[in-house]
């Protein structure tokens, strides 16, 4: 069962009226006011993109834009995550579809998911319903959940990792290095790739325990036969250290921000 709906106060917002973040979600969704952004993910190597990770948006007539980091953590604590997560998911997914129409055939997608998600609503049911429906290649999609989430439940998540992977839809554990997740988690839930959070990559040019901490992931996820892809990279001498330290996927800035599908086919098909 989900807590009742809560009173939560957005201290950074300029409009005092922002006290009930849940009751600003349920008009939103009301009145379609989420809408999806793409940000390109490119090869270290070939400089070719290689996929997008998709974001939501919120653009609330009434409250005006609403960050993410406001109303997903509101969403997941009301249970709204359920409805705006399937509304998510059948978007992105009709996107992916319209680029792969449009000349990306070999693109990925990387889609966020909640642990709410995965522990109160079939999400292996609604997401392979909609790559069947339309045609997509399980292996162009990609599920990213950050490491924290990995501590709830971990034997349900994995049960529906498992599934997953057997359709050969890939696991991805995202924010690397910021949360609790052990090796042996990552062992468990046979993760197919990681992404470096920005923080790290931020300081990597001048901050020594920053550069350490990402050398050490990107060779032990080369060791561990895992992808790695390095989020935030917004200057030419980030992306030269990633490449010299063998990053196999850059985001960021530098590379791309994150555009609405019809920006991103402009720019990329």
């Amino acid at each position: 069962m989900y807590p009742q709906k809560q009173t939560v106060i957005n201290e950074d917002a300029s409009n005092s009226n922002w006290n009930d973040l849940t009751d600003v979600i349920d008009e939103a969704l009301k009145q379609h006011c989420f809408s999806m952004v793409y940000q390109p993910l490119i090869s270290v190597q070939t400089g070719r993109i290689v996929g997008f990770e998709s974001l939501v948006r919120c653009d609330s007539p009434t409250f005006g834009v609403i960050s993410p980091c406001d109303f997903i953590p509101c969403a997941e604590q009301s249970g709204q995550i359920l409805e705006l997560g399937s509304w998510i998911f059948q978007q992105a997914l009709l996107d992916l579809k319209r680029m792969r129409n449009q000349g990306m055939q070999n693109i990925c997608l990387s889609l966020n998911v909640s642990p709410v998600q995965l522990l109160h609503t079939n999400v292996y049911e609604q997401l392979m319903s909609l790559i069947v429906e339309l045609q997509i290649p399980p292996s162009a999609v990609k599920l990213e959940l950050t490491e924290t989430a990995l501590i709830h439940d971990p034997q349900t998540i994995c049960k529906v990792f498992n599934a997953f992977k057997q359709e050969d839809v890939q696991v991805w554990l995202d924010d690397f290095g910021t949360g609790f997740a052990s090796l042996s988690l990552l062992r468990k839930f046979n993760i197919d790739g990681l992404k470096i959070d920005r923080s790290f990559v931020s300081g990597i040019a001048d901050n020594n325990e920053d550069f350490t901490l990402c050398s050490a992931v990107i060779a032990m996820a080369q060791r561990l036969g895992l992808h790695i892809v390095a989020e935030g990279v917004e200057t030419e001498s980030q992306l030269q250290i990633l490449s010299q330290l063998g990053c196999d996927v850059v985001q960021g800035y530098l590379l791309g921000k994150p555009q609405t599908l019809e920006k991103t086919l402009s720019l990329w098909s």
